[in-house]
């Protein structure tokens, strides 16, 4: 008993001794050797600073200073080998797991390296590996760094990659990769509160995407994303062996307006729900500068749309829906088909932005709307109410709100009916010359014509037209950037003949408009009732004085002709 104690204690210590022996035997004689059966069986060069051994608690290798591939290739600090013991009693090299620590990795050596080991090529020259895990390493891409990366490479017993799983920032970002035959790889990406490099704007609120990674490309089998409370879904390819390409198929798109304007870098004041469906594409040298390049085509809708075009306005334009063909570039924009709803009627058209020069241009009709409340989102000054259909082109620099109507060039036509002027009696003026002014009142009509323009000069009305069951009137009123009010009507009272009609000038202010007969027509009046006498010969006096102004009377209107399509404002 006594001898087999100490037969023991004999062989525990030569077992020790020789562990001992090993540990403390010098490896750098063997980099050349090891570098030169690594480069054989991983196809790139390898380089080796440094090799230790460690016999506990487990037999391993570390490997120190690392490089696989040349200058963009595989860089690690240290490389930890751990080995199976009781394979190598056994005489075969199984390597229980490799640990590599703190580098960098180029995508394409990454690939190959990921490719290799998904072949059972390395375990039939002898060396099974079970596990590869990778901690605090970098990803570089053309263009983008990524990374700290942390990972783990899964292997079945013939050597075949079973499972690759790969994490960033504490795991607010996941990707599981699965093998399929023709190099190609099933993925599964998770992330929740995670921002990109590069896209720090557009953090993630949570990120799902399913699709097949083959070389150079990844197929997204469908996708659902939201950030900053913009959620997209749908189905897409990317492309990245030669730059970046994306091509996404939007399947539902939903987003807070303010959002989308503020992401795009537009000031301009707009609320309201948007959704969208089309295709959504990219194409840049770096996946940083994709962000710069997306375009889009497809429908979009806009519900409860409220819209502040200018800082002088009292309210914001409400619109109940807004529905168009959008074709959206980096410097441009195209809404086609457009359709909307706001204040009881519809507008129909097409409209493009040009964010180069920051020009809004429109070409539209209206039908139904209620104009009073139209106005009174523009000032507390409601002049005209009625249901209006219009058409009209418009060019707008958008951002200069503060300089509005200056920012805005408008020509169209309008037709006004079951309206009121009001703050003013037109019938009242031409039924009694000797009415002075008009202050408050309204005038009724049926039909209320004209053609319009909007400059930095104010707003322009021009053949006016008044049409109700009492009189007719026509003429011409300007709005100035005051809103002082000047113009020029003439209008006829129903049942007379066409005896009565009576010169009218409009002034005063768009809150206090005043109408009075004009100068010549008070003359006439005067001159006829005179020879004539009161009566007939006030009313023969008034049109004589009429004619007088139109055919003596100095024309020097430049908003004569309002019909043409506007040219855009200048720039400021």
């Amino acid at each position: 008993m006594r001898f087999l104690k100490v037969l023991f204690v004999s062989l525990l210590a030569l077992v020790m001794l020789a562990m001992l022996a090993i540990y403390l035997t010098p490896l750098d004689a063997y980099v050349p050797k090891v570098e030169q059966t690594l480069s054989g069986q991983l196809h790139e060069p390898v380089s080796i600073q440094q090799i230790d051994f460690a016999a506990l608690p487990l037999p391993h290798l570390k490997l120190q200073g690392v490089r696989l591939g040349e200058q963009e290739g595989i860089v690690a600090r240290s490389v930890d080998v751990d080995l199976d013991l009781l394979s190598l009693l056994a005489g075969q090299v199984v390597v229980r797991q490799i640990a590599v620590r703190d580098g960098t990795a180029h995508l394409t050596p990454l690939r190959k390296l990921v490719e290799l080991f998904a072949t059972p090529s390395v375990a039939t020259q002898g060396i099974a590996v079970r596990e590869l895990q990778l901690f605090g390493m970098s990803l570089v891409t053309p263009g983008l760094t990524l990374g700290p990366i942390e990972g783990k490479l899964e292997f079945a017993q013939g050597g075949k990659l079973q499972r690759a799983w790969f994490a960033m920032d504490e795991q607010k970002m996941t990707a599981v990769f699965q093998p399929l035959s023709g190099r190609n790889f099933v993925v599964q990406m998770r992330a929740r509160d995670w921002a990109a490099p590069r896209l720090s704007q557009w953090p993630f609120d949570s990120l799902q995407v399913e699709g097949v990674l083959g070389q150079g490309n990844f197929s997204a089998q469908k996708f659902a994303v939201v950030t900053r409370g913009i959620s997209l879904a749908g189905s897409g390819k990317a492309e990245f062996s030669d730059g970046w390409r994306i091509k996404a198929k939007l399947a539902q798109a939903d987003a807070p307006l303010e959002r989308v304007m503020a992401l795009l870098g537009n000031q301009t004041e707009l609320t309201g729900a948007l959704s969208a469906k089309g295709m959504l594409s990219a194409k840049a040298n770096s996946l940083g500068e994709l962000k710069d390049n997306f375009q889009f085509d497809g429908e979009v809708r806009a519900s409860h749309v409220s819209a502040r075009i200018a800082a002088g306005f009292r309210q914001p334009l409400v619109f109940d829906e807004i529905r168009a063909r959008v074709v959206a570039e980096p410097d441009y924009l195209l809404l086609s088909a457009l359709q909307a709803k706001l204040y009881g009627g519809k507008l129909s058209g097409e409209a493009s932005i040009d964010r180069k020069d920051a020009l809004l241009k429109a070409d539209i009709s209206a039908s139904g709307i209620a104009l009073n409340h139209l106005v009174e989102a523009l000032t507390n000054d409601v002049l005209f109410t009625g249901s209006m259909d219009s058409a009209a082109k418009f060019s707008m620099r958008l951002g200069g709100g503060d300089e509005f109507p200056a920012n805005l060039l408008l020509t169209g036509n309008f037709h006004l009916r079951n309206g009121t002027l009001t703050k003013v009696d037109l019938l009242q003026v031409a039924s009694n010359p000797a009415t002075i002014s008009s202050k408050g009142g309204v005038t009724r009509f049926d039909d209320l014509t004209g053609l319009f323009k909007v400059d930095e000069a104010g707003y322009h009305f021009r053949r006016v037209k008044i049409s109700s069951g009492s009189l007719n009137a026509e003429g011409k009123a300007d709005i100035g950037p005051s809103l002082q009010l000047s113009g020029t009507l003439e209008a006829d009272v129903k049942g007379t003949g066409g005896v009565v009609s009576m010169p009218m000038i409009v002034s005063g202010t768009l809150s206090n408009p005043l109408v009075r007969p004009s100068g010549t027509a008070l003359a006439g009046a005067a001159v006829g009732t005179a020879f004539l006498g009161p009566g007939l010969g006030t009313a023969v006096g008034i049109k004589v004085g009429g004619f007088l102004t139109k055919l003596f009377g100095k024309n020097d209107d430049k908003n004569s002709e309002i019909n043409a399509a506007p040219d855009a404002p200048a720039k400021k």
